[in-house]
């Protein structure tokens, strides 16, 4: 195909949008169907009537170079802002030929309602939907709580009422900055054990409202979990580390949680490393603590829900109809 001219009207883009989402704007503003824009950018297989909150737009790496030339932007600028164009999720290139698919659900990920007033932000009035690994998504900035509800009478549920859930929010956004991969990691075992048959919680699918429910004691408890994970990945671990560590949790958060954490540690023993050098100025400069390592596998999926991301082997979600609509 021939290099194309971008559209004359630029779209704002919004972060962790989904590609369905941004392209269907995209179509909208320059009054024409997804389909023929689709076509413009390259040949593709789309389930019929496929709508940007049922189901997620892939494209191959040539299809998805020429639509950052459509929308005349930067290619990183798109990859930033849309997650599902990054490497991790782009279509087999096959004959190097421009291709996208468009199934009946996405591939990875949970489409999730956006903030409406973040959108708007950026001025865009439409409906946004985003692509999370998770089907729910907290904006602390409005203190509101998004999942992939349909439903228009209820888009969100107001968290000013409960700031604690927000505050849970900023501190798992805080600890995976921190931590990287092994901070969504350490989030994903929390939410684990806080199933943990012992504990007597409602689990994670059993009503709208359960991840506000449980997000403050499993944010405090992947806290916890990070004090021992980031002595054991960076091998500074011994056996009266863990009894102390199993000895705390049990005395301050209850012998239930105790019983679960200590499940949690029997699956994240001691690492054989070779010692780290003993003057500070030798120390190797990256962080061991950083990089998962055994019972988790080394790469972490950017859309793997938290029951595909722990390493506990219990039930994690609950079983039946979905509750969100």
């Amino acid at each position: 195909m021939e290099r194309i001219r971008p559209l004359p009207y630029r779209v704002p883009l919004v972060d962790g949008e989904s590609t369905g989402s941004f392209v269907t704007r995209l179509a909208a503003r320059h009054g024409q169907s997804v389909s023929h824009l689709l076509a413009t950018v390259g040949e593709g297989r789309s389930a019929a009537d496929v709508d940007p909150w049922q189901s997620e737009l892939y494209f191959n790496a040539a299809a998805r170079q020429r639509l950052a030339e459509m929308v005349g932007r930067p290619l990183d600028q798109l990859l930033r802002a849309l997650a599902s164009l990054r490497d991790e999720h782009l279509l087999p290139d096959g004959s190097g030929a421009a291709a996208y698919r468009w199934p009946w659900r996405p591939l990875s990920g949970f489409l999730v309602r956006g903030c409406a007033l973040c959108a708007a932000r950026r001025g865009v009035l439409d409906k946004v939907w985003l692509i999370r690994p998770d089907p729910w998504h907290i904006c602390v900035q409005h203190a509101r709580f998004h999942d992939f509800s349909r439903s228009d009478r209820l888009p969100f549920i107001d968290l000013s009422p409960g700031p604690h859930v927000l505050w849970a929010e900023l501190r798992r956004l805080q600890l995976v900055r921190r931590l990287g991969p092994v901070g969504r990691l350490l989030v994903a075992d929390a939410f684990a054990v806080l199933a943990h048959p012992a504990m007597h919680l409602p689990r994670l699918g059993s009503s709208r409202t359960a991840p506000l429910h449980l997000l403050p004691t499993a944010v405090a408890v992947a806290y916890r979990m990070a004090k021992l994970e980031r002595l054991r990945l960076d091998g500074r671990l011994v056996c009266d580390d863990y009894r102390r560590w199993r000895e705390e949790a049990r005395s301050d958060l209850g012998r239930q949680l105790g019983l679960a954490l200590h499940a949690w540690s029997e699956q994240h023993l001691p690492l054989q490393l070779p010692p780290l050098p003993l003057t500070r100025a030798a120390r190797p400069s990256s962080r061991h603590y950083r990089q998962p390592r055994v019972p988790h596998q080394p790469a972490v999926p950017e859309m793997a829900p938290v029951d595909k991301l722990t390493c506990l082997s219990w039930e994690i979600l609950a079983r039946g109809p979905r509750p969100y609509g």
